[in-house]
């Protein structure tokens, strides 16, 4: 950085680059949306199938990734560059004091940032030490400005689309580089609240775009947990979470086989724990991968809606929330708590559950969007399903989370949402709902233990809108009934003394078939209370609340 070039610099042009980058991060964003609704959806609609079509939707599913990487690289630039700006500006701004104090003091400065006497005007001792000082803090503030240059350069060449790292797919190269950009452009992430999903989603709606940029290409972990930031944010950030997560583990794995090949005298020894580091590592890494698998565009060659990753975390047996359809702006929201060994290898199970009752709804216009909620810590074993623990522990956890599906969602369109749980599910939605802590209008019990309430109308709902389902077969609401149906023992959700309507469930048996497609009773009676279409819901008992209009 030379000093006519810090003296003259313009920075608004560099302003106007970094807006240029923001739309078109922007632009790149909305991409993978518009290819969606109007390439993959007609393609689809046709009835297209065999090898060439396999090979075109692979293709979309390719394009799809390589969009959300470049958006994310995109939106990192603009940052880079407005640290640099005001770096350089304030490096500027010294410069030009120092000058007008050459100047004020009869002295010269050249080009080259030598400060000496006027040639017309006698040299003294105090204008040469003056002349020194002025000259050594002039190149302090060129090394100064140099440097910010220098990180601008750097920052912008490793978001480049060819300098992906070796090991490194875009995504997980994108999300590697968010620390950089957070380091360079000074994104300060304690200034994220930790507050409810309301003071969330009110930070979020106060942040200028450039803020909003800023934090999205930094701090994508952080935006990712946060209850009440919109859908499209959180699932942009988690989407950065999952693409380093399965790289961290790939690297780990490799390493860990690596000790395994160094080990002599076969499994004995150090060799046994490196085979059971290799196979932890497996597991968790094809839940990531069944994960992502779960997210794709076009699923196996089926119609669904676009899917948004709400949440992550890859830690033990892992959390993850999957919504199918944009929560935001949906009228109608169902949120599914899946019970006894929920994790992260088995979000794709559940996500499937979601798409088959989503398919159900019969939306077409994005009036529904189905959840996947693996968002707390569920008990591996019938022995550890006998804790309620696990249940109160996770029932604030699905509080907080539908609170912030309220917080964030379009205030113009209608807010219905609806909590499913699923066997043990359903105890942690009723340890919620007991509480005032579950903001949901419908609530829906299938397979369930108990709720640790005696009477539905202990769930805070209003009249004629909790649910239940038990299928011929399903074992647990009885088993249950001994130790989850507290206060009142043996009185079951399932029950008529409980209060709840019972649902049909033909042709559905045991404690899993709750979603069959090909016998859909089951599956047409949740999509009618999803929709608030009560009159469709078929009952054994109970009273249904009217239909919304």
């Amino acid at each position: 950085m030379t000093l006519p070039a810090l003296r003259d610099a313009q920075f608004n042009r560099w302003e106007s680059a970094a807006d240029e980058w923001a739309r078109l991060s922007t632009a790149l964003d909305q991409g993978g949306s518009t290819a969606a609704s109007t390439v993959a959806g007609p393609l689809l609609a046709t009835g297209w199938a065999g090898a060439d079509a396999d090979a075109a939707f692979r293709q979309l599913e390719a394009q799809d990734t390589a969009l959300r990487a470049a958006a994310q690289e995109a939106c990192g630039v603009a940052p880079l560059v407005e640290a640099a700006v005001s770096e350089l500006r304030s490096a500027q701004a010294v410069l030009t004091a120092l000058l007008a104090e050459a100047a004020q003091g009869g002295l010269a400065v050249g080009d080259d940032g030598a400060v000496r006497a006027r040639a017309c005007e006698p040299a003294h001792s105090a204008d040469a030490e003056h002349a020194a000082r002025i000259s050594a803090d002039i190149a302090a503030v060129l090394v100064r400005a140099s440097e910010a240059d220098e990180l601008l350069g750097d920052g912008v060449r490793r978001l480049a689309a060819d300098s992906v790292r070796p090991g490194l797919d875009a995504m997980a190269d994108a999300a590697a580089d968010s620390a950089m950009v957070a380091a360079l452009a000074s994104v300060d992430a304690s200034a994220i609240p930790k507050g409810g999903p309301q003071e969330v989603a009110a930070w979020w709606a106060g942040l200028s775009e450039r803020d909003r940029r800023r934090y999205l290409a930094g701090c994508p972990e952080a935006l990712g947990a946060l209850d009440g930031l919109p859908a499209h944010v959180r699932d942009r950030a988690n989407r950065l979470v999952l693409a380093a997560a399965e790289a961290g583990l790939g690297e780990r794995l490799a390493a860990e086989r690596a000790k395994l090949d160094a080990v002599t005298g076969g499994t004995r020894g150090a060799g046994v724990a490196f085979i059971q580091a290799v196979g932890d590592l497996e597991t968790r890494l094809a839940a990531v991968r069944g994960l992502r698998a779960s997210l794709d565009l076009i699923p196996d060659g089926k119609a669904a809606p676009p899917a948004y990753l709400l949440a992550l975390s890859p830690d033990g047996d892992g959390t993850a929330v999957v919504a199918l359809g944009d929560p935001d702006r949906a009228r109608h929201t169902a949120v599914f708590v899946p019970g006894k060994g929920a994790d992260l290898a088995n979000v794709p199970r559940d996500v499937e559950r979601m798409r088959a009752l989503w398919s159900r709804t019969g939306s077409t216009d994005g009036d529904v969007a189905a959840i996947a909620w693996t968002g707390y810590d569920a008990p591996n074993t019938l022995q550890r399903a006998l804790d309620p623990d696990y249940a109160r522990t996770g029932a604030p956890k699905l509080g907080r989370f539908v609170d912030g599906l309220r917080a964030a969602h379009d205030a113009t369109e209608p807010d219905h949402v609806t909590v499913i749980g699923h066997s043990y599910g359903s105890l942690v939605a009723g340890e919620a709902a007991k509480r005032g802590g579950l903001a949901a209008d419908d609530i829906v019990a299938v397979g369930s233990p108990g709720m640790h309430v005696h009477n539905a109308s202990q769930l805070g709902t209003a009249p004629g809108h909790v649910w239940v389902a038990r299928a011929p077969g399903d074992p647990i609401p009885e088993l249950g009934k001994a130790t989850y149906t507290l206060p009142i023992a043996g009185v079951g959700p399932d029950d008529r003394a409980f209060g709840a309507n019972r649902i049909t469930t033909d042709g559905s048996h045991g404690h899993s078939e709750y979603w069959r497609t090909d016998h859909p009773d089951s599956l047409d009676n949740q999509a009618a209370i999803v929709k608030g279409e009560y009159d469709r819901v078929h009952l054994m008992w109970g009273t249904p609340p009217p239909g919304r209009e």
